[in-house]
């Protein structure tokens, strides 16, 4: 809910709140919470409060740089493994983010924007690069959910999608890489302008 949104920046949290919402104890809310605070998300002011942290832009310039590093490495070493079966998932899963924006679906797009790289992740057999990843979006995610609110990126990114598929249906490296990298950047500068 922090990172897509839902929960704002400053907003408090009550662990009894959330713990008598969910009908269980107060443990695995706590242990929730520190976990949280752990990402960066939120901060927890013993014997007082716990409030959403606000997004930090050097956090997520620092993301950025890291997931584009990984993902030119998870891409290049996919190239090596993919396969016809592959790159046939592959552009399913476009062909059902494409779906999702034409039902203005946010959540479904996103799912399907991660589904993409992971299955590049798991093609490269770098799995986990992946892992490394999922942490770095913690940072992203909260960003991302507020840019699906302009469509021409979003259909911006799914044209880059494919083109970064047809580079892997070549075998093609060096494009691969170039279309991926141009893809991260171009998503780090449109996150950079909601700032």
């Amino acid at each position: 809910m922090i990172t897509r949104g839902i929960l704002k920046p400053k907003q408090t949290l009550s662990d009894i709140k959330i713990a008598t919402a969910l009908n269980i104890s107060k443990s695995p809310v706590r242990e929730a919470f520190k976990r949280l605070e752990q990402d960066e998300l939120i901060k927890i002011m013993p014997q007082s409060k716990t409030f959403i942290l606000p997004i930090n832009q050097e956090k997520i310039d620092g993301a950025c740089k890291l997931r584009e590093a990984i993902e030119l490495l998870l891409v290049s070493e996919a190239i090596n493994y993919v396969t016809e079966e592959d790159l046939l998932i592959l552009d399913s899963i476009i062909d059902k983010q494409q779906q999702a924006v034409d039902r203005n679906n946010k959540e479904e797009y996103h799912q399907y924007d991660n589904a993409f790289h992971h299955k590049i992740a798991k093609i490269s057999k770098l799995l986990d690069a992946w892992n490394i990843l999922e942490k770095v979006n913690i940072y992203m995610n909260r960003i991302r959910y507020l840019s699906t609110d302009r469509d021409s990126l979003i259909g911006l990114s799914i044209k880059e999608h494919r083109q970064i598929v047809v580079a892997m249906k070549e075998k093609s490296k060096a494009k691969a890489k170039r279309e991926m990298s141009s893809h991260l950047t171009r998503t780090r500068k449109a996150l950079k302008k909601l700032f």
